[in-house]
């Protein structure tokens, strides 16, 4: 059967895929619709596989970490061996882990699931969703980490090659296990080429940057990359994340300089493109907008963001439908980069 749908109700459903790719930090995105940073984590009583009763309540003075999955899915399964993993290293040391997962997997499939991948912590049920519902689930996996207070402090959305290593060092730091500085240092040990030492004190400021501002901390990024740049003028990647920084702090004055810069060096820079182009969007000029995110397009092989933002160029100018069919496109280009679409449209 074909759901019709009326043009604004299309409109807002490619709207809403759409900023799940595109709106969120790098590597986080909201999956915890009805939840925010600091606030505390609403309380529940889930039964396990066993029919044994858990609460978040009971946990207070323990880091914990809940992860939303679904049996049958790879990326949930995959979460799950990391949590082992970090349960394992630090359930002495006040971590508590739980997976949940909802009324429509079968007992019998969660039990499996358990076995198989030899689950040392909890399994709970949600019969009713009504955590889900409280929790605003958006998207699985989804983990959160809460603090010994109770309240929500981290979200890891899906699932990503430093899952693992993020939700570690997220729970040590609240362990009191490492700093803030320590777990910066522990995701940029990488081998650098031969450098000068100041290129290679740059390096480690940018990737110090890169780990602040997936925490959601673009304030205190933004002076590591400029640090960056003073030691190194020749980094286009510190220039690309100062600009975008200084568009989510409105400075479009500074963000346009950067990707200027940029340009400068490398005018192929489909990053530049669409960072100038989002500026003169912010800013409402839109025929500038159109015409830099039209040369990212033609530069990228990939080009969904340039895709995105260039939509929303001609929904300001009031082309509607040129709009959805350019949404549309960076739906596609995206699945199909996440190989999620096969060979065809």
């Amino acid at each position: 059967m074909r759901i019709r749908m009326s043009g604004y109700a299309l409109r807002m459903a490619v709207v809403m895929v759409l900023a799940i790719f595109f709106l969120s930090p790098p590597g986080i995105c909201s999956a915890f619709r009805n939840l925010k940073k600091g606030e505390t984590s609403p309380d529940f009583v889930l039964k396990d596989l066993a029919g044994m009763d858990h609460s978040l309540s009971a946990e207070k003075g323990k880091v914990v970490i809940l992860c939303f999955v679904k049996s049958v899915q790879d990326r949930s399964i995959k979460a799950l061996n990391g949590l082992t993993n970090i349960y394992a290293s630090l359930k002495d040391r006040g971590l508590s882990v739980y997976a949940i997962s909802e009324n429509e997997e079968s007992l019998g499939s969660l039990q499996s699931l358990k076995k198989k991948l030899d689950l040392k912590f909890p399994v709970l049920l949600d019969e009713e969703k009504k955590i889900y519902g409280e929790y605003g689930l958006f998207i699985f996996p989804a983990t959160a980490v809460i603090d010994q207070e109770g309240r929500f402090v981290f979200e890891y959305s899906s699932y990503g090659s430093d899952f693992e290593r993020t939700l570690m060092d997220e729970a040590k730091l609240l362990l009191g296990l490492i700093s803030e500085e320590e777990m910066a240092r522990s995701e940029t040990r990488h081998e650098i080429q031969e450098l000068t030492p100041e290129a290679k004190e740059a390096k480690r400021e940018m990737q110090m940057a890169r780990v602040l501002i997936s925490r959601r901390m673009g304030s205190k990024a933004l002076p590591k990359l400029l640090k960056a740049l003073e030691l190194d003028p020749s980094l286009p990647g510190a220039r690309l994340l100062a600009g975008r920084l200084y568009i989510e702090a409105e400075n479009f004055q500074a963000a346009r300089a950067e990707f200027e810069k940029v340009l400068e060096s490398d005018p192929g820079s489909h990053d530049a493109h669409v960072g100038l182009g989002t500026v003169y969007l912010s800013e409402g000029n839109l025929d500038a907008a159109e015409a830099q995110l039209q040369k990212a397009v033609a530069l990228n092989p990939d080009p969904a963001l340039a895709l995105y933002r260039l939509g929303q160029v001609y929904e300001k100018m009031g082309e509607t439908r040129k709009a959805m069919i350019t949404y549309r496109d960076a739906i596609y280009r995206q699945l199909k980069k996440e190989g999620k679409i096969k060979q065809g449209r």
